[in-house]
């Protein structure tokens, strides 16, 4: 078993395709297919499925995957430690968002990471929390800003940003709009808008229907609070989002949800021993 070998999979798990994976480490797609069915014959067992357009783990990768993710970890946490010792940060470090995220410290984290530290390969990714959070846990990020509701992840370091109650976003004229609190039944009666399966806010729409025994069913679902509150001001739906979110868009009127057991969280993930570069990275988020 060679090193590059576990790089290689690493690669084409994370681009998604072989030819992907190749340019990523900067080596012909041959050479990464040669070398990984080589590893497989070592190993006895077929990591990845082979049979569509984009390729995929067997279940037997899947096992592996968090084997090979914390073999090449010990790797390259030697090489950061004799990094530091010469006083020079290098490697990679992948941070996760929230699709349409606008909080300035971490752009300004990003930045700083960027200009102090040219050695480290700075990558940032958007998708939906729950995406996130695994990638964190699987190894494919290293640090990732997401939301979620109920209990903060016990696996993972995590620092809660902000946390606050789901409300429902409406027109201003809306028969609603003037309602001091709007009770989670009502909510789903209504043309629903709200963020897809896998977001806090949604998360946390979901268990408060669940609570009174119905499901939310939306009408509209898109992928970004901006997208609900265009919608939500033509009057042509009601959004759920969280409080902090909704007061940040113009023209919409935020009414609380009556189930104050409705909220959601949003905070930043890392794994219990970070790298180096994630180390410093949580440290300009003043983590």
């Amino acid at each position: 078993m060679e090193l590059h070998q576990l790089r290689y999979v690493i690669a084409v798990v994370d681009a998604g395709t072989f030819t992907a994976g190749a340019q990523t480490v900067r080596v012909s797609q041959s050479g990464v297919s040669t070398q990984i069915a080589k590893l497989e014959r070592e190993l006895g067992v077929t990591l990845f499925d082979r049979t569509s357009r984009r390729v995929s783990l067997t279940e037997e990768g899947r096992s592996l995957l968090p084997a090979i993710r914390q073999a090449l970890s010990g790797i390259d946490a030697v090489t950061d430690t004799a990094n530091a010792i010469r006083g020079v940060m290098t490697g990679s470090l992948r941070v996760g968002a929230v699709t349409g995220l606008t909080w300035d410290p971490l752009v300004d984290a990003l930045a700083v990471m960027h200009d102090s530290h040219p050695g480290v390969d700075v990558r940032l990714i958007e998708g939906l929390s729950d995406d996130l959070i695994r990638a964190v846990r699987d190894g494919g990020l290293d640090v990732a800003v997401a939301g979620w509701a109920g209990a903060a992840p016990a696996d993972l370091l995590t620092r809660v940003i902000v946390e606050d109650a789901l409300c429902a976003v409406l027109a201003p004229d809306h028969p609603w709009a003037s309602s001091t609190t709007l009770d989670t039944a009502r909510l789903l009666t209504a043309d629903l808008i709200s963020l897809p399966v896998g977001t806090g806010a949604r998360g946390a729409l979901d268990a408060a229907a669940a609570r009174i025994g119905m499901t939310a069913t939306p009408r509209w679902e898109v992928t970004t609070p901006a997208q609900v509150s265009l919608l939500a001001r033509r009057g042509i739906g009601v959004g759920a989002l969280s409080e902090n979110t909704a007061a940040g868009f113009d023209g919409v009127v935020a009414v609380p949800l009556a189930d104050t057991a409705a909220r959601s969280s949003l905070g930043v993930v890392s794994r219990r021993e970070p790298s180096a570069a994630a180390q410093a990275f949580r440290s300009l988020l003043g983590l």
